[in-house]
């Protein structure tokens, strides 16, 4: 037996105006860059810095939710560091490349950010992705920009020799 729904328009509740999907992926995100980025701990500390990969929406709800995605190329030249990835929402820096990041929230405060790349060889090259499902509680816009840093010393670079990175966001209705 086949089933077929035809529908002509959709409507909320009381009639009017759009309906609302609960629970569905209501609209897809994404940005790509392929410029190289690098921070050295001896010069700028341990602060992140902007990758130039960020996404700026407005939610069609307060009750929306992100799932946050990015997916890029780490290195670190220092043998036992780390190259560390992670997300700023709503920085208050500019979101170019190599900017050092001032305000806004770190997605996730840990030592490592959401990913992290070590090599004991210092030589090491390696995928740096992390998600997040995020809830930003409003209907203002909201911006995600992928940052990174070196974990103590050295130099840690992003997009290395200019790989292809990304970041995704899918729009949930809640």
């Amino acid at each position: 037996m086949t089933s077929i729904l035809k529908v002509d328009t959709l409507q909320d509740a009381n009639g009017t105006g759009s309906p609302y999907i609960k629970d569905a992926v209501l609209k897809v995100y994404q940005h790509s860059i392929s410029t190289q980025s690098a921070v050295n701990s001896r010069t700028t500390g341990t602060l992140y810095n902007s990758t130039g990969l960020f996404l700026t929406i407005t939610p069609r709800s307060s009750a929306s939710k992100f799932l946050v995605r990015f997916d890029g190329v780490g290195h670190q030249d220092v043998a036992g560091k780390f190259c560390v990835a992670n997300i700023v929402v709503n920085p208050t820096s500019s979101t170019n490349i190599n900017t050092e990041m001032a305000g806004g929230t770190l997605i996730t405060t840990s030592t490592y950010g959401m990913a992290s790349l070590y090599d004991s060889t210092g030589n090491g090259v390696g995928q740096l992705s992390g998600s997040i499902l995020h809830s930003p509680n409003t209907s203002s816009a909201v911006t995600y920009n992928v940052v990174f840093k070196c974990h103590s010393s050295g130099s840690a670079y992003w997009a290395i020799n200019n790989g292809f990175t990304t970041i995704t966001a899918m729009e949930i209705g809640g």
